[in-house]
């Protein structure tokens, strides 16, 4: 038989620098800032989604135009990029 130490060391290689990656240990810092990163995501979403679902309902049932545009709901104008030329 033949020995498999390079395919296992080839392996091994592959898996560093390709597989997954080991959980490091996390300070305490970086726990409480993932923490309040996540707290203040929520707080933000707590008044808008009653704000989202009734402009839904709205667009839904108040208005011809059944189409929802998000770019008009956030209010974000579409810039041109670049020029006609000719």
């Amino acid at each position: 038989m033949a020995c498999n130490c390079a395919t296992t060391e080839q392996l091994n290689e592959l898996y560093r620098k390709y597989g997954e990656k080991r959980a490091e240990k996390k300070s305490f810092s970086d726990s409480a800032k993932n923490i309040l990163y996540k707290i203040g995501i929520v707080l933000c979403l707590i008044p808008a989604t009653p704000l989202l679902f009734i402009y839904v309902f709205y667009k839904a049932w108040g208005t011809d135009n059944h189409r929802i545009n998000v770019m008009k709901f956030l209010r974000i104008k579409r810039k041109e990029i670049g020029t006609n030329v000719g």
